[in-house]
Order: structure tokens, then sequence, then C-alpha cells
């Protein structure tokens, strides 16, 4: 029995050292490989930060320009100079914010006054995108309410766009601006007559339908070349007109003021005065209905 012991204790004792020294081995291979894959991970991730830093469209040069620009109200202009029509909604959350602002302080500013740089920043925002050609149009017609630099190159501007709005607008303007009209030499003035003639607003719809904005239009239109023409030129031209260009009976209507209310069916020849009396009593006899056509023949609208 003692022999057994002690031999058991022996091996047992043996055992356990074994055991201690493969336990003392272990950790330090354990620690070892988990520092070399710590080190391994810190490299990738060093690697992956560095590359995707570089895609990253907010590092990168040309999109931080492009955002301070987007967001810079320090200019001489009353709207930046960025072109809204290649910025990413995307990437600035508040460009439609940012472009509301600008086209506000653009209004504000072309409403405001004829300034020297009005028409160039008109231009620029038109090719920036923030405008329309409707709006840009129209706001260089606005500018022709009062006196301007360069009237004569805005007007036949405005008049080779064939923009509907444009024109209408513009017309509504200058419809007896005799001011604007001295402010230009004879030529320009000739030149502006020449196109505005050329240019005869047609009616639009069904016949059987009578625009009030339509026949305004052609009426500011009569009153825009009666601005630009000397009085002798004009009453030929009128003539000319009620002889020979009347292609809608409903233009009458739009004359109505200029040889009524003005008294130019003095003016006219009698054959003339006969068609336009012709033309607008025909019109009402076919739509009997209309209720405008007899308004407008007694200028009561």
């Amino acid at each position: 029995m003692k022999k057994f012991t002690t031999r058991k204790t022996l091996q047992l004792h043996t055992d356990g050292s074994m055991a201690a020294m493969r336990n003392y081995k272990n950790p330090t291979l354990a620690f070892i490989f988990i520092v070399g894959i710590f080190i391994l991970g810190s490299i990738f991730v060093l690697i992956t930060h560095d590359s995707l830093q570089d895609k990253s469209p907010i590092q990168d040069p040309g999109a931080s320009q492009n955002a301070s620009k987007l967001l810079t109200n320090e200019l001489p202009s009353p709207i930046a100079d960025t072109p809204l029509r290649e910025a990413d909604p995307s990437t600035y959350p508040g460009l439609q914010t940012i472009r509301q602002m600008k086209r506000d302080r653009l209004f504000d500013y072309s409403r405001s006054g004829n300034f020297a740089d009005t028409h160039q920043i008109l231009k620029n925002a038109l090719a920036d995108g923030l405008i329309s050609d409707k709006e840009y149009y129209g706001e260089l017609a606005h500018m022709l309410y009062a006196p301007v630099a360069n009237a004569h190159n805005i007007i036949a501007e405005i008049i080779k766009s064939n923009n509907d709005y444009g024109f209408e607008v513009m017309v509504s303007n200058l419809q007896e601006n005799y001011e604007l009209a001295k402010s230009m030499s004879i030529n320009e003035r000739k030149h502006i007559f020449d196109l505005l003639n050329k240019n005869k607003p047609e009616m639009v719809s069904d016949m059987s339908l009578l625009g009030v904005g339509s026949v305004s239009q052609y009426a500011n239109w009569v009153g825009s070349l009666r601005a630009f023409s000397t009085e002798e030129v004009f009453v030929k031209n009128l003539n000319d007109l009620v002889e020979n260009r009347i292609s809608d009976p409903r233009e009458a209507f739009g004359l109505h003021e200029i040889i009524v209310e003005k008294n130019y069916a003095e003016k006219i020849s009698n054959s003339a005065f006969g068609k336009y009396k012709f033309l607008i009593s025909t019109y009402k006899a076919s739509y009997p209905e209309n209720r405008m056509a007899e308004l407008m023949s007694s200028g009561n609208w």
C-alpha cells in the first residue's frame, strides 16, 4: 500500500508538472497570436480608412468648393453665382431653400428699379437655370415701365425671342410711352416700329370666344405703334392694317379704343372705317349670344 501510494503520488506530481508547463506555454502562444491579429487588423483599418477618405465627396476639393459657393452670401450681386442646374440635391439637402432665396432676392432687385447691372444679372440667372425663359423676358419687359438704358436693345431682344408672355408685358408698358420712345434716336424708334408692326398679335382660342386678354394685348400693341411713330406714319399704317392686314374679325374689337375713344375714326379713310364697322357688326351677328362682343363694341368692359 505504501509503495503504491508513493508511486501514485509521484505520477500525479509528474503529470501536474507537465500540465503546468502546457498551461504556461499556451497563454504565451495565445497572447502572441492575439497581438499579431490586432496589428494586422489595425493595418487593414488604416488602409481602408485612407481609401474611403480619398473617395469621400465631402473631402473632394470640387465638392467642397461647390458647397462653399452655394452657402456664401458675401457676393456683390443680389444672387450667388453658383450654377444651380449642376448642383446635386442629394448632396445639398437645402438646395431648394437656397434656390428660393436667390429667386426672391433677384425679383426684388429687378423690380426695385432699373440699375446698370439688372439686364446682365437677369441674363446670368437665365443661363444658371434660376429663372425660366418666360420669367426672363417678363422681367426685361417690366424694365420698360420706366426710363432704362439700352431700351432699344431690350425691346428688340424681347420681340425677336417670340416669347408670348414677354411680348404681352412689353406692349402693355410701351403703349403710349412717349417718354421712352423719345429717349431713342430716330433710327432706333423706326427700327422698333418696324419690328412691332411685323409682329401683330393673334387672337387665340375658338372663334366664338372673345378673350379680354387677347383684345387688351391687341389694343396695347396698336398703342405701342402710335408711340414709336409720327402721326402721319401711324394713320397711314392704321389704314393699311384695317383694310389689308386683319385676318380675324375679333381684331376689330382691339381697335375700338384707338378708332372710337381716341377719335381716329375721323383720321382714317372712309373705307377703313367702313370695314372696321363691318367686322364688328358681322361678328356680333354671327355670335349673338356672345355678351362680351356687345360689351367690347360699346366700350363698357
